[in-house]
């Protein structure tokens, strides 16, 4: 029998291209809650009894707001009442505190939702649970590395662990271009020799090594997620992981897009351009645009092109802007080899400075 796998939820009151339903309910938060309830269908679909999430329900560390708890709690209790149990471990943001335990644990709360129906599970430390023939490892989340190795050493003592599959919360080595390795391996997990080890905390579905996976957040949050797979994952009774890919919103980048790529990726998703000087009438043209193509909200990060005027007398003199400073250097630089594409480069810095001046997102 099958089972459902889903991860970093970061249940909020996202700000950012959100709006409010009829029911008062924060509308990114609303596509969240949707997507929660996707996945439990597919698990009723495929006679799967229980659903595991590998942390982070909330994104707010050390406080939960009601009008973020109610939703969710509702939306737990309507899986339960579908007859699906649910285990859970809580991720670093789940925590009021740098490692897990019960009394600062916020998502110790779900577990008292009622339903005559299923049970919400919530594991705060290392365990295996049997069920519906299937050996389940839980390690909650832990503040070290070497506090986690030993955590998932103390199961591999359980008789059947070469038949578990162990779910952490713990961002691995290599799954996100750009993240610094801090010393947690895929082949450091594999060499535990579970059946499957899947895990939360980085954005982003991919399969490591074999058998050792990064689980993805069900939905894209932030724009740090751009160009990351997000969704949930299923398990067959013979191990065999499937992804599922996300049908929210997601935060995607077309600078430097045609349009006909533009378009099609516009579409449905939450937007981002960023490029070289614009008039207004250019930016307002490009969002209508990018509105029209179907996006979910628009940002573009390009300075304001102001119109010249005429000059009399000699010419004024004055600062210059810091992207004007920028090319004039890369123009007038003979240091640079004769193989870098100038203009291309002046491309790239002028997208770096507009993103340091872009609004902060949701922290």
């Amino acid at each position: 029998m099958s089972y459902v796998i889903v991860s970093d939820i970061h249940c909020h009151q996202w700000s950012t291209f959100s709006n409010f339903t009829a029911n008062g309910v924060n509308g990114r938060l609303q596509i969240i809650l949707d997507e929660l309830m996707r996945a439990a269908r597919h698990a009723q679909s495929i006679g799967a009894k229980f659903i595991v999430c590998a942390g982070d329900i909330l994104h707010v560390r050390g406080s939960i707001n009601p009008e973020v708890l109610n939703p969710l709690q509702e939306r737990v209790k309507e899986i339960l009442d579908m007859g699906l149990d649910i285990y859970a471990i809580p991720g670093n943001h789940d925590l009021a505190g740098k490692d897990t335990t019960q009394l600062g644990n916020a998502i110790q709360t779900l577990g008292q939702t009622k339903s005559d129906h299923g049970t919400f599970h919530v594991i705060n430390e290392a365990q295996h649970v049997y069920r519906d023939d299937h050996v389940l490892g839980f390690v909650p989340y832990r503040m070290t590395t070497e506090l986690l190795m030993a955590d998932l050493e103390k199961l591999t003592h359980h008789a059947s662990y070469e038949r578990a599959d162990v779910f952490i919360h713990a961002g691995i080595d290599g799954v996100l271009i750009g993240v610094q390795p801090h010393g947690l391996t895929g082949e450091m997990l594999a060499d535990f020799g579970f059946r499957n080890v899947f895990a939360g905390d980085y954005h982003h579905h991919k399969e490591v090594v074999p058998g050792v996976w990064s689980i993805g957040a069900t939905t894209h949050q932030r724009w740090n997620d751009v160009g990351t797979k997000a969704g949930f994952m299923s398990v067959d009774d013979n191990g065999k992981a499937t992804y599922h890919a996300t049908h929210a919103p997601r935060f995607v980048d077309v600078s430097g897009l045609d349009e006909d790529d533009m378009a099609l990726a516009a579409d449905g998703n939450y937007v981002r351009f960023s490029g070289p000087e614009m008039t207004s009438a250019e930016i307002a043209e490009l969002r209508q645009f990018l509105l029209d193509s179907g996006a979910q909200g628009v940002v573009i990060m390009a300075p304001k092109k102001t119109a010249p005027t005429a000059r009399s007398g000699k010419p004024k003199t004055g600062a210059v802007t810091v992207d004007e400073s920028v090319a004039n250097f890369i123009n007038d630089a003979t240091d640079i080899s004769a193989l870098v594409d100038r203009e291309r480069l002046k491309r790239e810095c002028s997208e770096v400075l507009n993103a340091a001046r872009a609004v902060t997102e949701d922290a």
